[in-house]
């Protein structure tokens, strides 16, 4: 009987030690893209690495030795992270906005910026008949990372604009 217990109690022991481990990150490629980035009005060679990572989507961008990557979060409302290389913290995103004629999408009034037609193609597909037509669409996120103001098409110029005011 004394080796039953040792035995169920090393099974609950071995049991309750591997519910301790750290949690299993799982990562998926969707894709990979050699594209152009932009800070500013420097364009530059980058490559965009889409990883499905745990619950978000991650968008690594790499030119150099450097790494600027952004995360979608869905839930429980969706937000968008960035950060400017893989030792910072993430950290919400204060705007974004995407211009379909140009196939480009830009974070922080346009801090960083990247040609991204699969993206934008996921986005229009995704998105049904509220994207057809539309040539512009921008967002402004509060503090937390919840959307507080969207724009579209000349609209976005409007928001801007009574924001300068």
């Amino acid at each position: 009987m004394p080796n039953q217990h040792c035995a169920g109690a090393l099974a609950g022991l071995t049991l309750l030690l591997g519910s301790l481990s750290a949690p299993v990150v799982m990562a998926e490629e969707l894709y990979s893209l050699n594209t152009t980035c932009r800070t500013g009005d420097r364009s530059f060679a980058c490559r965009v690495q889409a990883v499905n990572v745990d619950d978000t989507t991650e968008y690594r961008h790499q030119f150099g030795s450097r790494t600027v990557s952004y995360r979608v979060i869905e839930d429980p409302y969706v937000r968008i992270e960035g950060r400017g290389s893989n030792a910072k913290p993430w950290t919400s995103v204060k705007n974004a906005l995407i211009n379909f004629k140009t196939e480009e999408l830009c974070f922080n009034d346009e801090a960083f910026c990247v040609k991204n037609p699969s993206f934008l193609a996921d986005v229009l597909i995704n998105s049904g008949d509220a994207m057809q037509g539309r040539t512009r669409v921008g967002m402004a996120f509060a503090p937390n990372g919840r959307v507080d103001v969207a724009c579209f098409d000349n609209g976005c110029d409007r928001l801007k604009e009574a924001i300068k005011q």
